[in-house]
């Protein structure tokens, strides 16, 4: 082989290996032959470029391939969307409308690292309007599709939350539920549920929701029971018996999900009922709760509360949530408002009280380091999860302006996402 076809393997590979991450090219960029041109020498070398490229990225592409479609955001912890979430069409849903000026958001929810939805509201009139975002590009530019009728009115409350499971399923939630199975072309109001929905995820073709006591509209505020449904339809059961504390909500990982009672037991959620598991925390205590993978949950147990600021132990279960080990201790300022789980053992845990911190461990508990503060924040976060290993999102409601937060860097650093047009 002469030096010069070496040198073009080489940058060609290299080029090839740097646009895998975090935008991976479909298998048709990597075949795609060259434009016309003279050369059947070109030709020839695009056939070697093309065969190396293949046999040496073959192992890292499938590997990095099934990475970037096993995550998707939920409120606490990843969950798996299959893979119409690595694919969603560009022509799913309606078609883009402008994003009114002066957007800001309250809710978020990806199905990949391109697409994802962002309910928030903009100036209308003397009050503000509901509105919802799309970005088809990982945030570059974004757009505003259609919001049910009812929901548009300035100030209404009907729902404050927005979870897609794919590029068609959808839902706007909390206390109404509201869903999609078009893209967002189309919206009804789902009422056999019966109750106000505090919580709803949905990963691996189920979508789950917490439904509390229809007492006035409001929950009680301490229980809900377990609803499911497969994604394209609205046929929600309940799910066992049990009640079930609304503060911890759902997470999911693929086609596992947890939530907890009342009293701090753990449930390990199945279509057939709930399964009973182990008790991290002392009764009441139970804060936050994760599902970080197939077999391994966390939770943040809080106590000691005072002065604007509480201690945050974080217990690791590595089997299922069956047993519980002490994993350390995040830094005591805020009271816990939220967990995710990028890995098994990289966590970010949200504290609030006058401030706002994320708290970051990357060895499983034992070190922790302060990545984020906003000292006009202090109101609850919300939507804190991470759609892969590396790329985080939150959404910090600081006022006067609330704002999306992303990472690209498991959680190491923040910043705040524009909503440009």
């Amino acid at each position: 082989m002469s030096a010069d076809l070496e040198d073009l393997l080489r940058q060609a590979l290299h080029q090839r290996a740097d646009g895998i991450v975090p935008n991976q090219p479909e298998w048709e960029d990597l075949l795609a032959p060259p434009a016309p041109g003279p050369p059947a020498r070109r030709q020839r070398l695009w056939l070697v470029v093309a065969t190396a490229a293949m046999a040496v990225l073959l192992p890292f592409l499938v590997v990095r391939y099934v990475t970037r479609i096993s995550h998707v955001n939920v409120n606490g912890g990843p969950g798996s969307a299959g893979p119409e979430a690595s694919t969603a069409s560009l022509t799913s849903g309606p078609p883009d409308a402008p994003l009114p000026a002066g957007f800001v958001p309250a809710s978020v929810t990806r199905i990949s690292l391109r697409v994802e939805w962002v309910l928030g509201t903009s100036p209308c009139g003397a009050g503000r309007c509901s509105t919802l975002a799309r970005s088809r590009d990982t945030g570059a530019t974004w757009h505003s599709i259609l919001v049910p009728g009812p929901l548009i009115n300035p100030d209404s409350s009907g729902v404050s939350r927005v979870r897609f499971a794919n590029a068609n399923d959808g839902w706007l939630f909390g206390p109404e539920v509201w869903a999609t199975h078009d893209g967002g072309t189309s919206w009804h109001q789902v009422t056999a549920l019966g109750g106000p929905v505090t919580t709803l995820e949905a990963a691996a073709g189920t979508v789950w929701s917490l439904v509390g006591p229809s007492q006035g509209g409001a929950t009680d505020g301490v229980s809900a029971t377990v609803y499911a449904a497969p994604v394209a339809t609205d046929d929600f059961k309940p799910v066992g018996p049990d009640a079930v504390v609304t503060s911890a909500g759902i997470s999911l990982h693929g086609k596992v999900g947890f939530t907890a009672t009342p009293d701090g037991t753990i449930l390990a959620l199945a279509a057939g009922g709930l399964d009973k598991r182990g008790e991290p925390c002392n009764v009441g205590s139970l804060a936050a709760l994760a599902a970080a993978g197939d077999n391994d949950v966390v939770a943040v147990c809080a106590g000691d509360p005072g002065a604007g600021s509480s201690t945050k132990t974080l217990l690791l279960s590595h089997d299922g949530g069956r047993t519980w080990s002490t994993a350390g201790t995040a830094p005591r300022g805020g009271q816990v408002a939220g967990l995710g789980a990028a890995s098994t053992h990289t966590f970010i845990v949200a504290a609030v009280s006058g401030a706002s911190y994320f708290y970051r461990t990357s060895d499983g508990g034992r070190t922790w380091t302060t990545v984020f503060t906003d000292s006009e924040a202090g109101a609850p976060i919300t939507d804190l999860g991470f759609t892969d290993p590396s790329h985080g999102v939150a959404v910090l409601p600081s006022m006067p302006n609330p704002e999306l937060l992303v990472s690209s860097d498991a959680g190491v650093t923040w910043k705040a996402q524009p909503f440009k047009p």
